[in-house]
């Protein structure tokens, strides 16, 4: 388990792909991964679920993810099969992913209950925020 952002390679996501998002009712699940080299090759993934407030950069389209409205689900189907350029931290301790100009970014809610987005490295290391 990672303990500190501080300590997250920001080089996790290089070279990978957004290969699917899940839309839930309090969670919003993106899997990465890396093209294999050759068959039977070992398949890197890492998996970022936000739990909390999660907003986004999507061609025209600039706002947050809202649980209850569907709507705003629609500008990240566009970042399916894009590539990753860059991962950074941004703040404190919220993580935005970057496709070109576009991202989205999983922002720290400091007066919530719950964690506010989990990465899970295909290492097996979990960083929960």
């Amino acid at each position: 388990m990672i303990d500190k952002l501080s300590t997250l390679d920001f080089n996790a996501l290089s070279h990978c792909y957004l290969e699917m998002i899940s839309f839930g009712p309090a969670t919003t699940r993106f899997d990465f991964s890396r093209p294999q080299k050759s068959p039977g090759d070992a398949k890197y993934n890492v998996t970022l679920c936000v739990e909390g407030k999660l907003s986004y950069g999507v061609g025209e389209s600039k706002g947050q993810r809202v649980f209850d409205d569907p709507a705003t689900c629609a500008p990240l189907i566009s970042l399916l099969l894009r590539d990753v350029t860059r991962l950074a931290k941004v703040g404190d301790a919220s993580l935005r992913i970057e496709f070109s100009e576009d991202w989205i970014q999983a922002d720290v809610d400091p007066d919530a209950e719950f964690e506010s987005y989990s990465l899970y490295l295909s290492s097996g290391d979990i960083l929960v925020v």
